[in-house]
């Protein structure tokens, strides 16, 4: 599968009154390596966000491995609605927030997890997250799969191991992005709209398929995914279809009005 133009893509995703956007971060807005997480997101991008999200009339999503209180800060003044920790914490835009009450199971199963991980590949960094951590490396790792195995090894069955390209996301039981997008698809904004779900890595395949389910589709950034017929080379891609998302609904406007 070769990739689709930017502005193709923005050509046939659907009108903004119909529109339901789930949007990754990692990989998709910004690139995976540890020096674009410390860039972050441009302010003029992020004020394209914010049109886009009015144009939308709210109906735009962050849906991330990251928790609320990392997301809302890369995303300032906004305040956009959310599905965190790989799903399982589900914030709206009016601050109505949905989080899972923790158990002492996955608690102790966190503290093992962190533990042995750190023991064995001390390099890794392993970030707390509310009810979730997450163990950080770069692209690429050649440990990474054995750090998850091991992670896996010490869940207790209490706690779902999720490996990603630069983390290794340990979350609550059935949390995936698929459950948190048909979480947010049952309310408003989102209600009735068609999903379409921008993601880079493997914990974005379940919202590519719940997506699918719900009437929608999936945008692949980078690799191929099976099921998945629209994909785009880089991050960079994905600003470029947003941004001609919006210059095509300006130009509808402006000609309607005409």
């Amino acid at each position: 599968m070769s990739f689709t133009d930017p502005h193709d893509l923005a050509a046939h995703l659907p009108a903004p009154d119909r529109l339901a956007l789930f949007l990754d971060v990692d990989g998709t807005l910004i690139g995976p390596t540890y020096a674009d997480r410390e860039r972050g997101i441009a302010a003029d991008r992020i004020a394209l966000i914010g049109r886009l999200y009015d144009l939308m009339d709210g109906a735009l999503a962050i849906v991330s491995g990251r928790s609320v209180e990392t997301v809302d800060p890369m995303f300032t003044p906004l305040r956009l609605p959310v599905a965190a920790l790989q799903g399982a914490d589900r914030r709206f835009a009016d601050g109505r927030r949905f989080t899972p009450v923790q158990t002492p199971e996955e608690r102790q199963a966190l503290e093992d997890i962190a533990s042995v991980v750190a023991d064995a590949y001390p390099t890794m960094d392993i970030q707390w997250k509310i009810g979730a951590l997450a163990i950080v490396y770069n692209e690429g790792d050649p440990l990474a799969a054995k750090a998850a195995a091991l992670a896996a090894r010490h869940s207790g069955g209490h706690v779902a191991v999720i490996p990603g390209r630069v983390s290794i996301d340990v979350v609550p039981q059935g949390a995936n992005k698929g459950s948190g997008i048909a979480f947010l698809m049952e309310h408003r904004p989102f209600l009735g709209r068609v999903p379409v779900h921008v993601g880079d890595d493997v914990p974005d395949e379940p919202g590519f398929a719940t997506s699918r389910d719900l009437g929608g589709y999936g945008i692949t950034i980078g690799r191929k995914v099976a099921g998945v017929d629209r994909r785009l080379p880089d991050h960079e891609a994905t600003w470029a279809m947003l941004a001609a998302y919006e210059a095509r609904w300006l130009d509808e406007t402006r000609a309607a009005a005409q």
